[in-house]
Parts: C-alpha cells; structure tokens; sequence
C-alpha cells in the first residue's frame, strides 16, 4: 500500500514488519472475546470503520457500548443489536451521542454524559473520528479546509483524551486507541494537512503514554488499513486502487487489541494489515529494539 520513491519513507519496511491481511481472519474472531463486563466508546462511529467497529464489539460480547457522531446513528444502533442477537450475546447497553469533536463544549457533555451512564469509569476509547482533505499542493489548498483536517484529526483527539482518560484511569482496561495511518509514514503531494496529521498523531500518543503510563493507561496508534470509506474518496482517483480492506479487519483488530491489556504496544504504532498473531510473536523484538515509535535516525 501507499507506494513511492522509497528514499522518502520506509513505509513499505513498516508495512512488511509481519505477513499482510486485507479481511478478517480466525486469530481475531471478535466471537473469540469475552467482552462481559467491558465498555467502549467510538468516536466517528456512523458510518465506515467506527461502524464496523461497534459491530464487532457487540459480536463480542462488550456490555457497554457508546458512539460519538455528528450525524444520526439509529442504523448503527440496529445494526449492533442485530449483532449481538446472532452471535447469541446479551444485549448491549448502546448510547448514542450527536458530538462535534471539535467543539470543546460538545465533548466535555459527552464526557458528563458518558460518566453519567457508565458508572464513571471507560474501558476502551476508540478515536476513530476523522477528517481528509481534497488533496492539493499548498499554494493551491483551501486553508479553511486543511485547517479543519487538523482541527478534527488532532485537536479532536486531544479533546477526547482530555476529557475521557479521567474515566478510563478509574477502570482496569485503561485503553485508548488512536487511528492513525500509514500516511504517517509517507509523503504524497498535495496530502500536507492529513499525512502530518496522522504523525502528529503518533507524537500525540507517546505524549499519552509518557504522561499517563504509571497510572496503567495504554495509548496505541492504529493504522486501520486501505478501506473504501467516504473519507478515502477524497484521496486523488488514482490513488484509490490501493483501497481494498475490509472494514471488518480494522474493526476485529481492535477487538483484538482490547480484549486484554497489551502493554508492549504501549505509546507505540501499529497496523491493522499486520497478521496479530506474528505480530504477537515478536514482542520482544519490539521492546528490545523500542520498535514502532518516530525516531530521527542517526
């Protein structure tokens, strides 16, 4: 995915760190997880990869789940009942909350709203809620536009860490998971706004780790795949053939990763197209090394 000049990036490296998926597969069967018991909360959760995602979690059992989006999620709710009655799960308790992620007054609500129904404490938090601009080069952008991308990929994700990692401190999960991308690592023209969003990103999630790590907190950035998502159409039309995932990968991985605590991911980059279980077999290859964080190499 995301091929250039390699001299610009090491992308394809991180990409082939492991063997490549491009669907689910049994090692992360979301019907494998016992989620009894857990909350979850997902940003950007009506439609694409945050819809898929709060499927996932009901198929595997969580208890609690809460989505965040600026438009209506009454099909998402039906479709994660639906869910759970297949896969012969309890039902759910499902919130939804109409949230613009960018508005401090909109997310701090939510939150009182969330400690509120939750009992005051979160298990998972899921900063799925994204943004892309059309893709030009800088004298030729929209500023308005290549603001907003970093209005809701950055400050977006900070609001939600600022007011929901008080609530995840008081439960014993303590996770939170920030979708990231692969552009992080790479360099298309006219992607200025969304590929330095996502590594600032990455940065953002040390700055989570670092600050909150003695507390137990576990902050993880996620590349969720090349999926045809809306949000993926504004990436120029010959860039669009690399979009082949499937939603239900990204959405069964962070099953995966949040169904126990993964500690040596901690503050660390990940990717949705690694196969988990070779990546769960070089743990120590990646705390030895202190893998999958930005460095500047000298």
């Amino acid at each position: 995915m995301l091929a250039q000049d390699p001299s610009l990036t090491n992308w394809p490296a991180v990409a082939g760190y492991v063997s490549a998926r491009k669907d689910t597969y049994p090692f992360i069967d979301p019907a494998r997880a016992d989620l009894a018991g857990k909350s979850v909360l997902i940003t950007g959760a009506s439609k694409g990869i945050g819809k898929a995602t709060a499927i996932s979690f009901a198929i595997a059992g969580c208890s609690k789940i809460l989505m965040l989006a600026r438009s209506d999620l009454t099909d998402v709710e039906t479709a994660v009942h639906n869910a759970a009655m297949k896969a012969n799960r309890p039902q759910p308790f499902v919130r939804s909350l109409k949230v613009d992620v960018t508005s401090e007054d909109s997310v701090r609500a939510a939150a009182e709203t969330a400690a509120e129904v939750l009992g005051g404490s979160l298990d998972v938090l899921i900063n799925n809620a994204g943004y892309l601009e059309e893709w030009k080069p800088i004298a030729d952008s929209e500023p308005r536009e290549w603001w907003r991308t970093w209005e809701v990929n950055i400050k977006g994700t900070y609001l939600a860490a600022h007011f929901f990692v008080p609530l995840l401190l008081k439960s014993q999960t303590k996770t939170i998971i920030n979708i990231s991308s692969g552009g992080a690592h790479a360099m298309f023209p006219g992607a200025s706004a969304y590929q330095t969003t996502k590594f600032a990103l990455c940065r953002l999630t040390e700055f989570m780790d670092t600050e909150y790590c003695q507390q137990g907190l576990i902050a993880i950035s996620l590349h969720p795949g090349a999926v045809k998502t809306e949000l993926a159409m504004n990436m120029p039309l010959e860039r669009q053939s690399v979009l082949t995932d499937t939603p239900e990968l990204a959405a069964d991985t962070l099953v995966w990763l949040t169904r126990e605590r993964r500690d040596w991911l901690a503050g660390r980059f990940a990717s949705v197209s690694w196969d988990m279980e070779e990546l769960e077999q070089k743990k120590q290859d990646v705390l030895q090394r202190n893998l999958l964080k930005f460095r500047v190499m000298i």
